[in-house]
């Protein structure tokens, strides 16, 4: 009875613990504007270094977990300099609140990325160690589902692809594609 009670204390500790970790993410110390981060449409931003990429944590994975983890992230309002591979959201037709993403170069090689939030910048460069690369998978899940994102992946002045989602979408392009409806 008392190794069952030590238990319970013991992963009552640990989800206390796990819960205030969460909840201090959403404070604005350490919301997201703009340059990299997160893992769930709760918001978990990553850290940035004075450049504006994204460095992630490696930590363990666990069962349908990505193996990176991401970091808290200092508010940023630098712009995309648009030098490669960029995201542009918009707004307009954009409903959700929260919209998540992952980034790699496959569904198999991806990484948590950023959240962007309603009424941050639109525009925003992918992580520095993505911006030239042949092909790029993105993954973005809106919050709440049942609402609208749209958005455009972009590699330099031209729009790659289109879009739009009201639960989760992922596209995995290369440089020289082109979509008409991002312009």
């Amino acid at each position: 009875m008392n190794r069952t009670v030590f238990n319970l204390l013991l992963l009552l500790a640990a989800s206390l613990f796990l819960l205030s970790s969460c909840s201090r993410r959403g404070t604005p110390a350490n919301t997201d504007t703009g340059t990299a981060s997160t893992a769930s449409a709760t918001a978990s931003p990553s850290a940035t270094d004075t450049a504006g990429t994204v460095s992630t944590t490696a930590s363990p994975s666990t069962a349908g977990q990505p193996a990176s983890q991401p970091s808290s992230q200092p508010p940023s309002s630098s712009a995309a300099t648009k030098s490669g591979w960029w995201v542009r959201i918009n707004p307009g037709a954009t409903t959700a609140e929260v919209v998540t993403f992952q980034i790699g170069t496959s569904k198999i090689q991806r990484e948590e990325w950023r959240v962007w939030r309603a009424g941050e910048p639109a525009e925003f460069d992918v992580p520095e160690k993505y911006i030239q690369v042949p092909r790029l998978y993105v993954r973005g899940n809106v919050s709440p589902i049942g609402k609208l994102a749209t958005l455009c992946m972009m590699y330099k002045t031209r729009g790659v692809e289109h879009m739009s989602f009201d639960d989760d979408d992922a596209e995995t392009k290369s440089q020289a594609e082109i979509d008409i409806k991002c312009r």
